[in-house]
């Protein structure tokens, strides 16, 4: 007789796994245990057999399963042509293909010719979940055991719903990280107390290399004491740590020992106002004046329609060189490149250079 005790310590095991799939291992050994059972496992349909989602196996059967018998295993063939939650005894089952070559060369030698077999979720690659014992006197399917077995299936089916909105969060974080990782300026997520949260690579770029920025005890911090002052006082207005008024962002310019042109920072609140601190974050942006990129030839091309010479025009115009030095690099006469720079100038639809300079600006993935 399965008592209260075991059941509440499998669903537990159940809802554990859930979390850490690496738990179903524990969930399905401990069914098999209290259903004295051979094996305890859920497989998931893939379009060209099954694979093993978790199961309490003897290691030699998960081989020989997964290298061949999951191909032609029309047991869960039948399974999954079943309503979902519906509990199949595996007698039936079984029978389905008497001696067929998945009974003679893996059930019976493995010892799970009877059982329980339900589906759990609906659509083309189901999931189901099986309790497998060899063939006795007494048929497997008690009523004791189909009972404990319908009471599993709501909480494993929950559990699986569960995982699946946990991995797509976990998915949908990743896409945001890649995302932000290929952003070209340095983006901090930091929250109270200046802790850093989250950097991508190009702020880690511009930290490591220490040339008037470092992270410091978990922070981002400046090297010079005005703009350590100004980041900070940005940091507690974008989170409202210390007051109760509107949360605001700041920029400023951070000074480089190196002597090259300073960092433009930007500090932005970043979550919505909550009575939680814990949870505000802020987004630190940090522009480097010296990595500005410029689009390719090929972008201008393919964007605009521009010929190879229109381009490299139009390059230098946004490089700031004028129309002297545009001839002599690119042994032009003066007529020639201004008929470039008009032929650019209507095909991107813009009137000046600087028209053309800030359209540049902006197409650069």
């Amino acid at each position: 007789m399965v008592g209260i005790d075991d059941f509440s310590r499998i669903v537990s095991a159940i809802y554990a796994s859930a979390l850490t799939p690496e738990n179903w291992i524990v969930a399905m050994a401990d069914v098999r245990r209290t259903l004295d059972a051979q094996s305890a496992a859920l497989l998931l349909a893939d379009g060209s057999g099954r694979s093993i989602k978790s199961a309490s196996l003897a290691p030699e059967a998960r081989k020989a399963y997964l290298e061949y018998y999951r191909q032609i295993d029309y047991v869960l063939d039948a399974v999954d042509k079943g309503p979902v939650g519906l509990i199949q005894s595996g007698q039936p089952l079984v029978a389905l293909k008497a001696r067929s070559e998945f009974d003679a060369g893996f059930m019976r030698p493995y010892q799970m010719d009877d059982g329980l077999f339900v589906r759990l979720t609906d659509g083309p690659m189901p999931t189901c979940f099986l309790v497998a014992a060899p063939k006795r006197a007494e048929p497997f399917d008690t009523a004791e055991r189909v009972k404990l077995v319908g009471a599993l299936v709501p909480h494993l089916q929950q559990a699986l719903r569960t995982q699946s909105h946990l991995e797509d969060f976990a998915q949908d974080a990743s896409d945001i990280a890649r995302a932000v990782d290929s952003v070209r300026h340095g983006i901090a997520v930091v929250g109270p107390g200046s802790v850093v949260i989250h950097l991508n690579s190009a702020a880690e770029r511009i930290l490591k290399c220490g040339d008037g920025l470092c992270i410091r005890s978990g922070g981002v911090e400046a090297c010079s004491a005005s703009a350590n002052a100004e980041l900070r006082r940005s940091i507690v207005g974008a989170l409202r740590e210390h007051e109760a008024g509107p949360r605001g962002g700041n920029s400023f310019l951070c000074r480089r020992p190196s002597g090259k042109r300073p960092y433009v920072i930007h500090v932005l609140p970043f979550s919505p106002t909550t009575e939680n601190m814990s949870g505000a974050r802020a987004l630190v942006v940090l522009v480097d004046p010296e990595q500005q990129l410029e689009p390719s030839t090929h972008l201008l091309r393919r964007v605009y329609g521009l010929t190879n010479a229109e381009a490299d025009v139009a390059l230098r115009v946004l490089r700031g060189d004028g129309l002297k030095p545009i001839c002599e690099e690119l042994s032009l006469s003066m007529a020639t490149v201004k008929t470039h720079l008009q032929h650019v100038f209507d095909k991107t639809d813009t009137h000046r250079q600087a028209e053309l300079v800030r359209l540049l600006l902006t197409i650069i993935p």
